[in-house]
């Protein structure tokens, strides 16, 4: 039973998503993203289905052509990662912009395909079996019929990773940002998989060891998270309004701004303890904290903001001013820029007074933030950041007695 929902499974759960943002889809104008997500949908369905075991029998039994089944499942998997770095794009430039890129990348797509054709019928398979790899993957050709596969999938699957962790960053729509994320994981464990499976290949032809074809957690467990995790994420904003999500998302966001704004507020807090409302919890406590969250991380920004404001006599505009400058050497610029130097004079502030040291007495140091209480927590929580990394080379640079 298991084992037949491990490989029927994936593959049901994505014709049921293709075809519920299929219908959903209707409505509204025309979109290019919108559309890339279905044949996303319809790639990996395909895909999914081709490589079941019944499906590939199928197919191989109806053509007479061993193992077909497998090349037009892997491409499908083609589609699958051309459509979803054009659904990036898509994103965040004009269609103008992007028409050029998919084009290009499609004729790519076309090539990969007709040299995984031209080394399918030169390699000696000649039995359709389901599992390819643990009787093929010594035959000639196998491996390099991968290599050319993964040839286009990595550097899609990579850029896809790296993009959509950085949309997600920047997407204000809780939905959108969760299913990036989700994508983005997906996308970095269907690396791991095909270079696993080169290696695999490789291992078989050239006889060095390595995990056998056919290791449960590679070549079962590693693949079906992959898919999940890609399927779940590009549908998430069409399905995610069904069960209340964007309400456990918000709660579950503001828990993470809440804990990510601790370092911060705790190194504040000990400076000044008299900025907070009830004395401090131990860590772990703090980490269980799951109710009256919107109060509890208001009062964590306006104390952080009080600390901020106990600091003045100590805040020199000279250190904000150098650590800007540093902070711009290193690519940063816009809020990042502005966290970093908030970071450093807050952290050089903090020593000084913690030596005694007072600034000039008419010195002005600007308060960067948001506009609001939202804009103003995701500020301070990337001057959270950037005051962590300050504190650990702090502590790796101190000398050892």
């Amino acid at each position: 039973m298991a084992e037949a929902l491990r490989h029927y499974g994936p593959a049901v759960i994505a014709w049921v998503l293709l075809a519920y943002r299929v219908r959903k889809g209707r409505r509204g104008p025309p979109d290019p993203a919108r559309e890339t997500v279905w044949l996303l949908l319809l790639g990996l369905s395909l895909s999914l289905t081709l490589l079941t075991p019944a499906v590939y029998g199928f197919v191989g039994d109806v053509t007479g052509i061993p193992n077909l089944a497998r090349l037009l499942g892997h491409g499908s998997m083609l589609v699958v990662a051309w459509s979803a770095r054009s659904f990036l794009w898509h994103l965040n430039h004009p269609v103008s912009a992007v028409r050029p890129l998919t084009r290009v990348h499609l004729s790519a797509m076309a090539l990969t395909f007709a040299g995984m054709c031209v080394l399918f019928w030169a390699a000696d398979a000649p039995v359709n079996d389901a599992r390819f790899a643990a009787r093929y993957a010594a035959a000639p050709w196998v491996l390099e019929y991968w290599l050319v596969y993964i040839a286009y999938l990595i550097p899609a699957f990579g850029s896809m990773a790296v993009l959509g962790w950085q949309y997600a960053r920047m997407s204000t729509a809780p939905l959108l940002r969760v299913g990036l994320r989700l994508v983005t994981m997906g996308a970095y464990l269907a690396i791991g998989y095909h270079v696993h499976k080169a290696l695999a290949f490789a291992a078989e032809r050239f006889a060095f060891s390595y995990p056998p074809a056919g290791d449960l957690l590679a070549d079962g467990i590693l693949p079906l998270l992959a898919h999940l995790l890609v399927l779940s994420g590009a549908t998430l904003p069409a399905w995610g309004r069904l069960v209340n999500a964007p309400a456990s998302l918000v709660w579950f966001g503001r828990y993470r701004a809440y804990q990510a704004l601790r370092p911060l507020w705790r190194a504040l807090y000990v400076a000044s303890p008299h900025i907070a409302l009830t004395p401090a919890t131990p860590a772990l406590l703090d980490l269980l904290t799951v109710r009256d969250l919107n109060l509890r991380l208001y009062r964590r920004v306006i104390e952080i903001r009080d600390g901020r404001l106990a600091l003045t006599p100590y805040l020199d505009p000279d250190v904000a001013a150098a650590a800007r400058a540093s902070a711009a050497r290193t690519g940063l610029h816009g809020q990042a820029l502005d966290a970093a130097a908030e970071a450093a004079a807050l952290h050089a502030a903090l020593r000084a007074k913690a030596c005694g040291m007072i600034a000039l007495p008419d010195s002005v140091v600007h308060t960067p933030g948001g506009g609001d209480l939202d804009s103003d927590t995701a500020f301070l929580r990337e001057v959270a950041r950037a005051f962590r990394r300050l504190k650990t080379t702090a502590t790796d640079s101190a000398p050892v007695t």
